[in-house]
C-alpha cells in the first residue's frame, strides 16, 4: 500500500557552522521537523521547508510513518542510487539529538542540468523524517558542501502538533473528525488520519484516511470514472485490486466519484476494503479510505462524515 510518495525537489544551505550554531531551528508551519536555515533562505509557500529562488535551490521537510522508515532506507542504498543515475558523493552516519542519521550526497543529470543533492533520513518519535536539499551545481559556491551539512545536523524534532494546530495549516477545514486522529497535516493540502491507538498508517492494524488536493484539472463528465480508477490504481499500487462500485455521487453539494474496492493485506494476508472519492470543481481533491474488511461497516459512516465535513476556506 503507498501512502504518499515523497517526491523532494530541494532547498540548500549558505552559512557555516560557527553561525548555524548561533541561530535557533526553524520550524515551517504544520512540521514538527526544523532546522537552522542559512542566510538566502526563506521559508517556501508551497511546500514545507525553505526555498532560495534566485540561485534555484529548495530543501523540503517531509515526515510520514514509522512504518516507511525500511523502504525510504532501501531507496537511498548506494544500488538504487547508482541505479537511478546517481553518482555518489558522501555516505555517513550522524548524530542528531534524536538520534542516528543517515546523510547522503550525490550529483544527478536532471533535463540536461547537472544537480547537487543531499538527503537526510533518520527514525525519530515514532517518525520517519526525510530532509532532501537540491540545487544546480553551477549554484554550489552560493551553498558549499560544509554549508549544507552542517545544516542538516541541525534538525531537530519537536513534540507532536495539537489537532488544532494541524487543522490551522491545511487551505481548508475540517468539520467533522467522527473518532479519527489527525496524524499530521502540511500546508499543501494533505491530512492524514487514523483510527485507533496507534501511530501508524497499516490499514492491517487500524483504519487509515487521507484527504490531498491533486494538481489536476477536473476532467470532462464523460472521463471522470476511468480518471478515478487510474487515479486508484496508481496510488494503491495492487495487482490484486478489485474493483466492487464505481459511480458519480455529489459531495457538500459539488460534482464527484466514489469507487468501492478490496483487496488483501500484502503482509498480513487481511481483507481490506477501500473507498476513493474524488471532488471535482477547479482542482480534484483526492480522499481516500481504508480498512479491515471486519471494521468496514463501522468506519464508512464514520469516513463519509470526514468527507462531509470537507469545506473550503
Amino acid at each position: 500500500m503507498r501512502t504518499s510518495r515523497v517526491w523532494l525537489v530541494l532547498l540548500f544551505f549558505g552559512l557555516f557552522g560557527s553561525h548555524l550554531r548561533a541561530a535557533e531551528p526553524v520550524f515551517p508551519p504544520g512540521s514538527r521537523i526544523g532546522l537552522i536555515p542559512p542566510a538566502g533562505m526563506v521559508q517556501a509557500a508551497a511546500f514545507q521547508g525553505f526555498e532560495d529562488r534566485t540561485h534555484r535551490a529548495m530543501l523540503v521537510l517531509s515526515e510520514s510513518s514509522a512504518q516507511s522508515f525500511i523502504k525510504l532506507e532501501k531507496e537511498f542504498s548506494p544500488e538504487r542510487m547508482q541505479a537511478s543515475g546517481m553518482e555518489l558523493m558522501s555516505r555517513e552516519t550522524i548524530a542528531l539529538p534524536s538520534g542516528p542519521a543517515l546523510l547522503v550526497g550525490a550529483r544527478q543529470s536532471e533535463n540536461g542540468v547537472q544537480m547537487r543533492k543531499w538527503a537526510l533520513l533518520t527514525l525519530a518519535d515514532n517518525i520517519t523524517v526525510l530532509v532532501i536539499a537540491a540545487l544546480p551545481d553551477t549554484e554550489k559556491n552560493a551553498y558549499p558542501d560544509v554549508a549544507l551539512r552542517a545544516a542538516l545536523a541541525s534538525v531537530v524534532i519537536r513534540a507532536k502538533l495539537s489537532s488544532d494546530e494541524m487543522l490551522a495549516v491545511l487551505p481548508y477545514r475540517l468539520g467533522e473528525l467522527a473518532g479519527f486522529r489527525l496524524l499530521r497535516t502540511n500546508p499543501e493540502g494533505t491530512a492524514v488520519l487514523t483510527f485507533g491507538p496507534n501511530e501508524t498508517t497499516l490499514p492491517a492494524e487500524q483504519p487509515y484516511f487521507m484527504m490531498t488536493p491533486r494538481a489536476v484539472e477536473s476532467p470532462q463528465a464523460a472521463e471522470r470514472e476511468r480518471f478515478a480508477q487510474r487515479m486508484l490504481i496508481g496510488f494503491v499500487s495492487n495487482p490484486e485490486l478489485r474493483i466492487m462500485r464505481s459511480e458519480p455521487v455529489r459531495i457538500a453539494g459539488s460534482q464527484g466519484h466514489e469507487i468501492i474496492a478490496e483487496t488483501k493485506d500484502k503482509i498480513t494476508g487481511d481483507d481490506l476494503v477501500m473507498v476513493q472519492w474524488l471532488r471535482f470543481g477547479g482542482n480534484v481533491m483526492q480522499m481516500f479510505g481504508i480498512a479491515r474488511k471486519d471494521q468496514w461497516s463501522d468506519v464508512l459512516p464514520r469516513m463519509r462524515a470526514l468527507r462531509d465535513g470537507f469545506e473550503r476556506k
